[in-house]
């Protein structure tokens, strides 16, 4: 019985160290595991780090390149600036004087007195254009009424828009001639630096002239971009002061003959056209065969267009 009984005490004993030594391997084996897998999860998470890292690493070189790219481009474009003021020219009080007696003469038709006005004074300025506005002298041609030089002999007085005669414009230039002083004149109505609409031009000999010739020379009607266009009337003014009219008919400065031009030659046998006066049979207009083709008709006191002020 006891013997029995010490058998079993030792099959218990040795039992109980079986599993005890189970027990023991068993968390070693797991304890093993679980460091296999915390080093894995630690190389995944340092992967993970590095690439995160490099990711931003790369973003932040994305955004300072991107930041250089600005900034090189705002260090190349040039820096926006207000626009400068044009100055104010320097006048004297005869300065003065001299464009406001200017301004109101042409205003008022007086063409002779203009012309007398701009011829007898002796500008002083030698770069244009120049534009008066009744209070101030600038070098730019700006949007609104004023009186601008074009030339030191040649001044245009009305509306202008964006640096070029608008709406009503008078033109006057002034010449002195072996036959005497004498103006070219253009008034009426401009589009865009050029007359286009009613309008009239011609010459006039207002002062010293010495023989007889063409005192006054006018031509009327419609034009369109300086040249005439239909039914004109064109009247010459000798110096006795006789004056006689004609009614032409041209298409963009030109002639068109019509029936009522007599084909005739000259004394040297070449070919002429004559038109008899609109209320007479005794004064002919005559032309050569060459001036018939001609663009004649048209104003010439051409305004060229500078850089608009505004």
């Amino acid at each position: 019985m006891n013997k029995k009984w010490m058998d079993n005490r030792k099959q218990d004993k040795i039992r109980v160290m079986i599993s005890i030594g189970l027990t023991t391997l068993l968390l070693l084996l797991l304890g093993a595991a679980g460091t296999i897998r915390n080093g894995k999860a630690a190389r995944i998470s340092e992967s993970q780090g590095t690439k995160s890292q490099e990711t931003k690493s790369q973003g932040a070189e994305s955004q300072r390149t991107e930041s250089d790219r600005m900034l090189a481009a705002r260090t190349v474009l040039p820096e926006v600036s207000e626009e400068t003021p044009v100055p104010e020219i320097s006048l004297t009080p005869e300065d003065q004087d001299f464009l406001n007696q200017l301004t109101e003469q042409i205003g008022l038709g007086d063409l002779d007195g203009a012309a007398r006005t701009l011829n007898g004074y002796k500008v002083p300025w030698r770069e244009f254009p120049l534009m008066y506005d009744g209070t101030a002298m600038k070098a730019e041609v700006s949007s609104g009424y004023g009186l601008v030089f074009t030339k030191a002999s040649t001044v245009f007085y009305g509306k202008f828009d964006q640096g070029v005669p608008q709406g009503n414009c008078t033109a006057l230039q002034v010449l002195e001639l072996e036959e005497g002083k004498r103006y070219d004149y253009a008034w009426g109505t401009w589009e865009k630096g050029k007359m286009s609409g009613n309008g009239e031009c011609g010459y006039n000999y207002y002062d010293g002239v010495k023989s007889d010739i063409t005192k006054v020379n006018a031509k009327k009607g419609t034009f369109k971009e300086d040249l005439m266009q239909g039914e004109i009337t064109y009247t010459s003014t000798n110096t006795a002061g006789e004056t006689t009219s004609w009614l032409f008919q041209v298409a963009d400065g030109v002639i068109v003959p019509d029936d009522r031009w007599i084909r005739d030659t000259d004394s040297s046998g070449a070919v002429i056209y004559k038109l008899m006066a609109k209320d007479d049979d005794i004064h002919a207009y005559t032309l050569s065969e060459s001036a018939m083709g001609e663009d004649r008709w048209k104003n010439l006191i051409v305004y060229e267009a500078w850089k608009a002020g505004g």
